[in-house]
């Protein structure tokens, strides 16, 4: 009989985000089980559950995982998906965001499954209007997650597959049960270049950011580490290669 491979993956849900607002899409592979049958033996091979989880300054805001009882997720929005709200309660008031200023903003993922999994990030950067339009038009790149991408920090960049609106990150280690990840970035920043004056009309300055609001948007998903060249590859379309200590390389 010929051997399978068995592939988990995590189906990636989107959801909507508000303003300086972070979208999480979190992911989960359902509970699978494989029965055999032959004349002379009996053979059930239960595939255990994926989870992941994104945690901001060490708190879980939003996970996805698959139990016995069927899909888990500590926050769900109105259309039953597990959403989560980075940011909250940051800005009290007036107070307004200040160009230039770090504020405290870190990742991680953790790996809240049941099986060791490798994770990917996949984080959008973009700029809407009071109505929420998006302009391509605006710089992506003034929005700053400090340390992202940073050499030894555990996390790789998908050069290939990023753009200045999408950054692709790969965690180089798997992740055992319950296991978190380095952080992925340490800080927020709005460049202050958003306050360069766009041109003068009558008298009076006019801000080429005037009134837009700033959007982060997060995906997280895994895949197991089972035959993981063949399953990344089935589940994220891009080749890599694991090493003998298990290190993903691109």
């Amino acid at each position: 009989m010929k051997k399978r491979k068995h592939i988990i993956t995590s189906p990636v849900l989107f959801f909507s985000a508000a303003a300086v607002l972070l979208l999480l899409s979190t992911v989960g592979s359902t509970r699978a089980a494989l029965t055999y049958y032959s004349d002379s033996y009996e053979m059930n091979v239960e595939v255990s559950s994926i989870g992941v989880s994104l945690l901001e300054n060490g708190t879980i805001i939003s996970n996805r995982n698959y139990t016995e009882q069927g899909w888990v997720s500590n926050h769900v929005g109105e259309d039953g998906e597990p959403r989560g709200i980075l940011l909250e309660g940051r800005f009290q008031g007036d107070e307004k965001l200040v160009p230039g200023k770090q504020y405290e903003e870190t990742l991680s993922v953790q790996n809240s499954g049941q099986i060791d999994s490798y994770v990917r990030v996949i984080l959008y950067r973009s700029w809407a209007d009071a109505a929420g339009r998006r302009d391509t038009r605006l710089n992506p790149e003034l929005i700053h997650l400090d340390g992202l991408g940073e050499t030894g920090n555990g996390w790789i960049v998908d050069e290939s597959a990023s753009t200045k609106e999408r950054t692709v990150l790969y965690y180089q280690r798997p992740l055992a049960q319950g296991e978190e990840t380095s952080l992925l970035c340490t800080g927020l920043r709005i460049d202050p270049e958003v306050l360069k004056k766009a041109e003068t009309e009558n008298g009076q300055t006019s801000y080429l950011y005037n009134g837009y609001r700033f959007f982060l948007e997060a995906e997280v998903d895994a895949v197991q580490t089972h035959n993981a060249e063949d399953a990344i590859k089935s589940a994220w379309g891009v080749d890599v290669s694991i090493g003998e200590d298990k290190s993903l390389h691109l």
